[in-house]
């Protein structure tokens, strides 16, 4: 009887070592975070790489999940932001400069901080700061982004991150340092 009880302790401590072992081993193995970046080539990588540089924020840390993707365009649309998908797509064109490519993935960043970040009160402070306070917010049926308060603070993110160089607002000139300030605040909530 006792070497049958032994056999059977054996048994049970080999089966549990083997468990404990199983639930390691599928612990270890959890999914991977999907690669927040995505060159479509070495060139265009070559080409972004840099321009990811020249931005300060911190938007994989702030915007957890979200994705960034270069690559190649050849339409008027310089980027876009699917914000229900947590994706951004910079394209890149020919003529395309390490300096465009920072200011149009700023612009987009921009766009992805206001969807995850801010709500109305946020969105009509930006634009009473602004001094357009009946400004829409959303592009709609022949309204472009930059005439939008939504195209707004993504250009006054942009001239944040890279400066005003190539400032396309429509609604207000360049941010100032103020406005600069609230947008700092706005985009760490």
């Amino acid at each position: 009887m006792r070497t049958r009880a032994l056999g059977f302790l054996q048994a049970l401590l080999s089966m549990t070592a083997a468990l404990v072992a199983l639930v390691a081993l599928l612990n270890s193995q959890t999914e991977a975070a999907p690669n927040p970046l995505v060159f479509e080539s070495p060139d265009i990588q070559a080409l972004a790489e840099p321009a990811l540089a020249m931005i300060s924020y911190p938007w994989q840390q702030r915007l957890p999940g979200w994705r960034v993707e270069f690559v190649r365009g050849e339409s008027v649309i310089a980027g876009y932001t699917w914000s229900r998908e947590d994706r951004i797509e910079v394209f890149v064109r020919k003529d395309s400069t390490t300096e465009d490519l920072a200011r149009i993935l700023a612009h987009e960043l921009g766009h992805a901080v206001d969807v995850r970040m801010n709500d109305g009160d946020e969105r009509r402070r930006w634009l009473e700061l602004r001094g357009v306070p009946d400004a829409p917010w959303w592009p709609g049926e022949g309204v472009a982004d930059f005439a939008t308060g939504a195209g707004d603070f993504a250009e006054s993110f942009a001239a944040w991150q890279v400066g005003p160089y190539d400032y396309r607002g429509e609604l207000a000139p360049a941010p100032t340092a103020e406005e600069i300030a609230v947008l700092s605040e706005l985009a760490q909530n």
